[in-house]
């Protein structure tokens, strides 16, 4: 049986299915590339709790290498290793004592973990409700004998 000879009730049907199915696809979609962005973002400030840690046992005039970016490095000569400047947004910069630039970093990573549970819960029901839909496109497919 061809799609043309499809009840037309069924072929709505079928048409619907394929509507959200895509839809359901792009939104899995975004949510995975979310996730990917939020887990650079911790990378990156685990990366900045690292260059901290480090930073705390340096004394002026030692030298340390710190990431820029792209897997590169600068040599820098320390001046004061128990401060650091952290952004605030807007190209505003804050200094601070280390500790709290760290703690900020540490909270930071708090609050994009919760996120990315929640992304996850959303990929999960997102997935289930895309396999449903599925099933039923396939079910309709072997009752009017569409799939051989």
């Amino acid at each position: 049986m061809s799609s043309s000879t499809l009840p037309d009730e069924v072929l709505n049907q079928v048409k619907n299915l394929q509507i959200e199915i895509d839809q359901l696809q792009s939104n899995i979609g975004a949510i995975e590339q979310q996730m990917t962005l939020i887990y650079r973002v911790i990378n990156s400030l685990n990366d900045a709790i690292k260059t901290q840690s480090e930073l705390k046992s340096k004394k002026p005039g030692d030298k340390i290498l710190v990431p820029i970016g792209g897997s590169n490095l600068i040599l820098c000569t320390i001046k004061d290793s128990q401060k650091t400047f952290m952004s605030l947004g807007s190209g505003i910069t804050l200094q601070t004592e280390i500790e709290n630039s760290k703690n900020r970093n540490k909270s930071q990573i708090e609050n994009l973990e919760n996120s990315i549970k929640q992304l996850q819960e959303q990929h999960s029901q997102l997935s289930q409700k895309l396999n449903l839909q599925r099933r039923e496109l396939l079910q309709i497919a072997q009752k009017y004998q569409i799939l051989q």
